[in-house]
């Protein structure tokens, strides 16, 4: 499940990556858990590997090409909203 990264710094500058956020692994759950509580988000890339601090980002947001997410999951980790909608006001 590809999906596109976008990291927004304290800053307010952005990058973008290519990322497949699930892995091998299909728990997409279990991996947003340990994703939220990491001190870092750590991306490795051909001939790269990237520590971002988490005191530097400002959010992260993560869009999937398939996105069939397991909302009831989901919704049982603390602080996750299930069912929002981005508005523009």
């Amino acid at each position: 499940m590809r999906g596109a990264l976008k990291i927004t710094y304290n800053d307010g500058s952005d990058e973008y990556y290519e990322v497949d956020p699930v892995g091998g692994n299909p728990n997409l759950v279990q991996n947003l858990q340990q994703f939220l509580i990491s001190p870092t988000v750590t991306l490795v890339m051909d001939g790269e590997l990237l520590v971002i601090p988490s005191t530097s980002i400002r959010h992260v947001s993560i869009t999937l090409s398939a996105a069939q997410l397991p909302e009831a999951e989901l919704q049982a980790i603390p602080g996750v909203l299930v069912g929002a909608k981005r508005i523009v006001g």
